[in-house]
């Protein structure tokens, strides 16, 4: 009863904060909505899976350039999904802008309310799990939005460009413009911070957060914003708490799911939203080039491939198990040792970067098959950025955001090319079109300013 008291409080003050319009404010609702007063109550909102798990954004993933699609295939898409398919940057994902900010309101609302909540049985602990929990989703939920509707971070520039509107209480009656990019991030890791204290080392259960997983994402974070040497500590702290890696050569290719849910470099576990049936079945072919670059001994090339009737691949390695259309879109620790190899290159300390990936292609190649890791700087961290694309591949949430800040940060020169019905689509490095466009209903209700295209 009290999950759905409480989604009818969303569902009703909702729409108005997403867009931040001053004339919806004018009457407020009459309606009898029940606010939780209990940790209990906070607990279960940040529990209700619907919201919190099964609702990450697809815009960036559908944009991205790990796999492709048939023409037929391109064409039965939704409009939306074909337009950010075929790179045009003419429409915009409102499920993704309205779903992001639906989680940031379900956290505000814990937060709003937390402090003075009833133990009713519980303990303080419990409480601090609560809080930390709604920290922990709003900046989850903020990075999203960031990275698929704001330009990539440069610490130069950072305060001149626009972020997101930063909502960070419940109250519909409050307005948000767009923060600075600086003032986006900021927010993002004083959230996250904070979450750190709060919560336990490890979960109870890996669809909530812990502080191994705040700081897998801290670590994340920070390097999407080109602060290796913080990326490094946070990875480090994340992996002295879970550094476990399976063996892949323990695991049958045969298998049609070769991964379990909730396998043991899980961290945190968050699957994607319905993409249009794009990931989740035979739609999604992977690049050819990106196939063709995994070496013979490579272990993932038979555990993430299978081979499509047509002779192309689909993936089928998701760590999210065989849940169907659900792939994997949180945070596990093969990620984390490859931020930690990237920011140990990066920061100059070479033989530590080239321990780090060690340990983990030692799980992931043949026995005795180790490939030669370069010694040179530029050569090294070329390698790990070889290997993360490849052990990241169908990691929902990652590859944008790596296109887009190795192209900022490090002139990387990576560009997104398609070919549908003949036509050939195309991303320069650093187009405007990487900045995704803000649903135009946001724009107008709420006097946003819009991406340039």
């Amino acid at each position: 009863m009290m999950k759905r008291n409480i989604t009818q409080l969303i569902l009703g003050c909702l729409l108005v904060a997403v867009i931040g319009c001053n004339k919806f404010l004018d009457e407020k609702s009459k309606s009898s909505l029940a606010i939780p007063k209990t940790v209990k109550d906070l607990q279960a909102l940040m529990d209700y899976e619907l919201y919190t798990i099964r609702s990450f954004p697809i815009g960036m993933d559908v944009a991205a350039d790990y796999y492709f699609m048939n023409d037929n295939d391109v064409k039965s898409l939704a409009t939306v999904l074909n337009d950010i398919y075929l790179l045009n940057n003419k429409e915009s994902k409102l499920s993704d802008w309205f779903e992001s900010y639906k989680k940031i309101m379900h956290a505000n609302i814990v937060l709003d309310n937390i402090d003075e909540a009833a133990l009713d049985g519980l303990t303080v602990a419990d409480k601090n799990l609560t809080k930390g929990t709604a920290l922990f989703h709003r900046s989850w939920n903020f990075f999203w939005l960031v990275q698929q509707f704001a330009p990539a971070y440069e610490a130069g520039t950072a305060q001149l460009e626009l972020g997101i509107p930063l909502r960070t209480t419940s109250d519909i009656n409050t307005s948000y413009q767009r923060a600075t990019l600086e003032e986006t991030f900021a927010q993002i890791v004083k959230d996250l911070k904070e979450a750190v204290v709060l919560l336990p080392d490890l979960p109870l259960k890996k669809t909530r957060p812990s502080k191994a997983a705040a700081y897998a994402f801290l670590a994340r974070v920070l390097l999407y914003m080109g602060n290796v040497e913080e990326a490094l500590r946070y990875a480090t702290l994340c992996l002295q708490i879970q550094h476990d890696l399976m063996d892949y050569n323990l695991i049958s290719p045969d298998n049609a799911t070769p991964f379990e849910l909730m396998n043991e470099e899980v961290i945190f576990h968050c699957s994607l939203a319905s993409s249009g049936g794009i990931f989740g079945g035979t739609k999604a072919y992977v690049d050819t080039l990106l196939f063709k670059s995994y070496r013979e001994n490579d272990l993932r090339k038979s555990l993430y491939f299978k081979k499509n009737t047509n002779g192309f691949y689909n993936f089928k390695g998701s760590y999210a198990g065989p849940t169907g259309s659900s792939e994997f879109a949180g945070l596990a620790t093969d990620e984390i040792y490859l931020i930690k190899a990237e920011s140990e290159a990066r920061s100059n300390r070479l033989l530590d970067a080239k321990s780090t990936l060690t340990k983990l292609l030692k799980t992931r190649v043949e026995i005795g098959k180790l490939p030669d890791i370069p010694d040179e700087k530029s050569k090294l961290i070329d390698f790990i950025l070889d290997e993360r694309e490849k052990e990241l591949a169908f990691r929902f949430g990652i590859r944008w955001g790596d296109i887009k800040r190795l192209n900022k940060l490090y002139n990387a020169g990576i560009g997104i090319k398609r070919i549908a019905d003949g036509k050939k689509y195309e991303l320069e490095p650093n187009d405007k079109r990487f900045t995704m466009l803000i649903p135009l209903t946001v724009i107008v209700e709420g006097g946003l300013i819009q991406n340039p295209q």
